[in-house]
């Protein structure tokens, strides 16, 4: 999947990516040059329809695509998953609303899974009215998905034995934006700011649901948007933990320690740290692609991805984040004191990798139910 023309873009975007690195830290939001170029690529389109100039590429070159974006920026990766979601609905939108949806088809899309919306059915849509505290690039974004239940008076409206939860595409210009982000000491680039919004009227076209019927009906959309979302933040991750590792091997190479003279790169434990490193980064890398590519080989075939699968998957998107996480503490606290230096890559690898774990802290439950599978029990939830 490497040699994917989208791979080689994402690869050739490194340099421009790395040198606004900095900028995009100190100004908490991706400079206009970045968001611009990585626009321009597509790389914000990787799973939208090619009815609206999607790549609608195949999940693994996905997951390679957004690891080599986030090894020189994991702000911009972050970027990338968060268009995901819109990008997926689109494909049960009519083709007026996804025209209106990618009028500029270069721009990211903001997107917030916590239920933070209220939506109280009225002809032709709902008024919308609620709060979301995080959403990755909303001041770039054109649109934002947000996520909320459909109100029954004061209680969700259920459809079945669940809340009627919907995904809610508002114009960001109707949006409220708290610059909240300023103070962010880690993922500083994802401009991941508050915003509400009070009463805006939303089509029904523009509230997606997993149950609406799909328009465009081909493989990529058939998987549920939990798999196509979930398994990107361990890519992100990869490419965290890829630069930290090379950055820390660069280093370790060529220091003589203080104490005793001896070149840290002849001293067993530093020799352990960095192959351990490199050890982990292609186990988990492996071990998440291989359960990827397994579900992808049954979604193109047209048959039902089992849930001992999906399992696998999950199981390994939160394996593979907790191992990055642990790799690089370990390249922090056995590495050099050049690491505690505000700035320093593993330094920077450490703040943003515990944002990027903490940020899937809420599908935890799924975890849990991945466990749940293997041991030879059933999960009840539609979603899994």
């Amino acid at each position: 999947m490497d040699a994917h023309p989208i791979t080689t873009t994402a690869r050739e975007l490194q340099p421009l990516i790395r040198e606004h690195l900095v900028a995009g830290e100190q100004q908490a939001r991706l400079t206009k040059e970045v968001v611009t170029a990585v626009g321009q690529s597509g790389l914000f389109r990787l799973y939208a329809p090619r009815e609206v100039g999607g790549l609608e590429v195949p999940p693994p070159v996905a997951l390679a695509a957004i690891e080599t974006v986030s090894a020189a920026d994991p702000a911009v990766g972050w970027y990338m998953l968060n268009s995901i979601p819109a990008c997926l609905a689109a494909a049960s939108l009519p083709e007026r609303a996804r025209d209106e949806l990618f009028a500029e088809p270069n721009r990211n899309f903001g997107f917030s899974a916590v239920p933070g919306g209220r939506a109280t059915p009225v002809d032709g849509g709902y008024r919308v009215s609620g709060q979301w505290p995080v959403v990755t690039g909303c001041e770039d974004a054109r649109w934002c998905a947000l996520a909320g239940l459909v109100m029954d008076g004061d209680s969700p409206q259920q459809r079945g034995s669940s809340p009627d939860g919907r995904l809610f595409l508002i114009p960001t210009a109707a949006l409220d934006i708290a610059p909240t982000w300023q103070e962010a000491a880690a993922m500083r680039g994802t401009g991941s700011n508050a915003v509400s919004v009070r009463e805006v009227f939303v089509p029904e076209m523009f509230a997606h649901s997993p149950a609406k019927p799909l328009v465009i009906d081909r493989p990529l959309f058939h998987l549920p948007s939990r798999i196509l979302f979930s398994s990107c933040p361990p890519a992100v991750a990869f490419g965290v933990l890829d630069t930290a590792w090379q950055s820390a091997t660069a280093e370790l190479s060529t220091k003589i320690s203080s104490l005793s003279g001896q070149a840290l790169r002849d001293q067993a434990p530093i020799q352990e740290l960095i192959a351990n490193c490199s050890a982990a980064l292609r186990a988990v890398r492996a071990g998440h692609c291989e359960a990827m590519n397994a579900i992808w080989d049954v979604a193109c075939t047209g048959a039902e991805v089992s849930q001992r699968l999906k399992a696998d998957l999950y199981a390994s998107n939160f394996y593979a984040l907790e191992i990055v996480r642990d790799s690089i503490s370990r390249l922090y606290t056995r590495g050099t004191r050049a690491a505690f230096m505000q700035g320093n890559a593993v330094e920077r690898a450490l703040r943003n990798v515990h944002a990027i774990v903490f940020g899937v802290e809420l599908a935890r439950p799924i975890h849990h139910a991945a466990g749940r599978v293997l041991l030879g029990g059933e999960v009840l939830d539609p979603a899994f």
